[in-house]
This record gives C-alpha cells, sequence and structure tokens, in this order.
C-alpha cells in the first residue's frame, strides 16, 4: 500500500478519535484528493485501509464509507468492501425500521426529529432512556438503533454504488442479497436509497431467458446480466429480437438508437419528446403480465427457466428512462434461435396470459 495513504488514513481515524468533525472533514478531503491523484493503485488501496474500519463506525462517521464508494467510482477495485458493506447496510435497515416504533414508546407524543445530525443527541438519550425498562436490549444497542436514524443513507449511498459492478454482486452471498432485500422493502417508504439497494440486490446476471413468439411460433435463447427494471429489458429485448422475419426475427418496427444507447452506456433519460415506445407487451410462462416498472427477478420461472411471451403492444406505452442504474453495464445476448421441436415444447407448457394490465382492452376492440 502507497505509504502516503496509509499515513493519511491513520490521520482520519486520529480525527475520528478526537471527535472534531471540521478537522474529520479536512482529514476525509486530503485522503480523497491524494488518492484521486495517485490513479487506480492509490484508489484501491485507500478503499481496502477503509475497508477496515467500517466495521465500527456511524453516525456522521458513516460518511467514511460514501468515501469508499467514491473511490471506487473514480477507480479503485470495490473487492475489499464484499464482506463488510452489505452487511452494514442491511444491519443500518434494520435497525432504523424500528426506530419509529422505539421512538413512539419512548417519547410520549413528541414528533420523532429528521435524520439531521443536530437531533443526534435528543434521538439517542431518549432511546437509551428506553433501554433501561426494555428487557434485552442494551444501551449499547440502542444507541446503534439511535444512530442507524441517521447514518443509515451513508451506507445505502457507498452500497449502491460498488453494487453496479458485477464482479462485486457475483462475490456477495446470496444469503446476504436475500437479508438486504428484505431489510429494504421494509424501509423503502421512507428511502428512496432502500428502494435501490433492494432492486441491485435482487439483479440476475448470466441469468437464462427464452422468450416465445406465439404468433410465430417462434423461440428464442438469451442470456442476461446486469439489467436494472423491465423497462430497460422491453428495450434490450426489442434491440436483440426485432429484425427480418426472414432471418428468424421478430417483425416489426426497430427500437431508435437513441432509445438503446439510454439502456446501456448513453444518458439515461430521454425525456418527454423522445420516450421509448415499447414494442410488445410482455406475459411471463404462468400467464401473469410483466409491468415495465417491476425488475426481471419479478419473472417467474417455468420448470426452473424465466419464461417471456411476447404479445402485440396495443397502443403507445412511453419509458422515460433507459435504465435506473446509470452505472451498471447490462448485457443481455442472444445466444440462439431454438429448433421448432424446442419452441413447442415450451408453447405446449405456457399457461394463458392473464391480460389484465391497463393495455389488454386497447387489443379487443
Amino acid at each position: 500500500m502507497p505509504s502516503e495513504i496509509q499515513r493519511l488514513v491513520d490521520e482520519l481515524v486520529t480525527q475520528m478519535k478526537t471527535g472534531s468533525a471540521p478537522a474529520y472533514r479536512t482529514a476525509m478531503k486530503r485522503l480523497a484528493d491524494t488518492a484521486r491523484a495517485g490513479g487506480p493503485e492509490s484508489l484501491t488501496a485507500a478503499v481496502e485501509a477503509l475497508a477496515l474500519l467500517l466495521p465500527g463506525l456511524s453516525g456522521d462517521f458513516a460518511m467514511t464509507a460514501v468515501l469508499a464508494g467514491a473511490c471506487v467510482e473514480w477507480g479503485a477495485s470495490p473487492m475489499a468492501l464484499v464482506d463488510v458493506l452489505p452487511r452494514r447496510a442491511s444491519e443500518a435497515m434494520m435497525l432504523n425500521e424500528v426506530v419509529p416504533e422505539f421512538w413512539d414508546k419512548a417519547a410520549r407524543g413528541r414528533s420523532l426529529p429528521e435524520p439531521v445530525s443536530a437531533s443526534t443527541h435528543q434521538l439517542v438519550r431518549t432511546l437509551t432512556g428506553l433501554a433501561r425498562w426494555r428487557r434485552g436490549v442494551d444501551k449499547n444497542t440502542m444507541t446503534r438503533i439511535a444512530m442507524s436514524w441517521f447514518d443509515m443513507e451513508h451506507w445505502l449511498k457507498a452500497l449502491i454504488t460498488v453494487m453496479a459492478d458485477a464482479g462485486f454482486r457475483a462475490a456477495v452471498a446470496g444469503d446476504v442479497k436475500a437479508e438486504l432485500r428484505e431489510h429494504a422493502a421494509a424501509v423503502a417508504h421512507r428511502s428512496q436509497r432502500a428502494a435501490w439497494v433492494g432492486a441491485l440486490a435482487a439483479v440476475l446476471d448470466d441469468e437464462p431467458l427464452v422468450v416465445i413468439d406465439p404468433r410465430t411460433h417462434r423461440g428464442y435463447g438469451l442470456t442476461m446480466s446486469g439489467i436494472g427494471d423491465n423497462g430497460q429489458l422491453h428495450i434490450l429485448l426489442a434491440d436483440r429480437l426485432v429484425g427480418d422475419p426472414g432471418q428468424g426475427l421478430v417483425a416489426g418496427d426497430r427500437p431508435a438508437r437513441s432509445w438503446v444507447e439510454a439502456a446501456t452506456s448513453g444518458d439515461p433519460h430521454l425525456g418527454p419528446d423522445d420516450p421509448a415506445i415499447r414494442c410488445f407487451r410482455l406475459f411471463d410462462g404462468q400467464g401473469a403480465y410483466v409491468s415495465p416498472e417491476g425488475v426481471p427477478a419479478d419473472i417467474g420461472p417455468l420448470d426452473g427457466t424465466r419464461v417471456l411471451v411476447l404479445h402485440p403492444p396495443n397502443g403507445n406505452y412511453a419509458l422515460g428512462v433507459g435504465r435506473v442504474f446509470e452505472h451498471m453495464m447490462p448485457a443481455l445476448r442472444l445466444d440462439r434461435i431454438l429448433e421448432p421441436v424446442e419452441t413447442q415444447r415450451w408453447l405446449a407448457r405456457l399457461a394463458p396470459a392473464v391480460e389484465n394490465d391497463l393495455m389488454a382492452d386497447f387489443g379487443h376492440h
């Protein structure tokens, strides 16, 4: 590790021990500037050193995790954070969930403080007072619960950055991802970042996908990775499948280049003047409608494989954003056009589409 990076990390630890917020911020800035100037090697060294500090941090000092995330955005490897950051973010959401309930018991009608540092002392004092008569929750645990009200967003911000990396996602254990989804769902109503973390923890990588076009009795085998929502999947599917029927592809209008760029690596925001228009409505193999607002993990498997069935679009359904996670690189590969006998086997297993979506009626006039 570059010795200058280690010296600046040690300085950061010293300032955290003094408890001085301005000195901590100064030490953070020095470390950030030096790591960034040193390029990927220095940035990765900073992330490796900061990863060791994260388990013990809370409150304002959880900003240290945000610095680690920024280093990754600037070019560091995120891998040193695999064993600490997802677990720490999961714990923060789990603790944050119970804050309002504990506050109501302890504060007797006073309103819950805003999650800003100025209210920290009041919340900690009130909840640790509750610990005196609440069996099984000691003062230390109650302090961590209180601090999660102020630091959860820091943990989530850092995790969103690193979960965009395919290697990082692959290294996070399945049970940790399941916990992230569970705890994110519990606090997503008050935290957009929690909703994003839940979606990132559900991202499918190297996932087989079968697509069936019942009008032509054709089928397609694809592999998808890093797709953040079904709106993005709609655009990428159209780009891969719409083409010359003589070559076995799906007849229709090809998606505009700008839509495909928004779904991959260009500016994700298409704006009101050039929204993407979906080329088909999608249903899964059990007949359920696949909403563009959902995520690929919502597609129910049929005999262990996620299957999509193409239906006419029945009107213009506009998508204003090409992808939700700007820094996550998606992949959707058309591996093969299925042999007719294989397509027939899938067609025989498909449940009829339950056409209860908004656009269903437009097709029956």
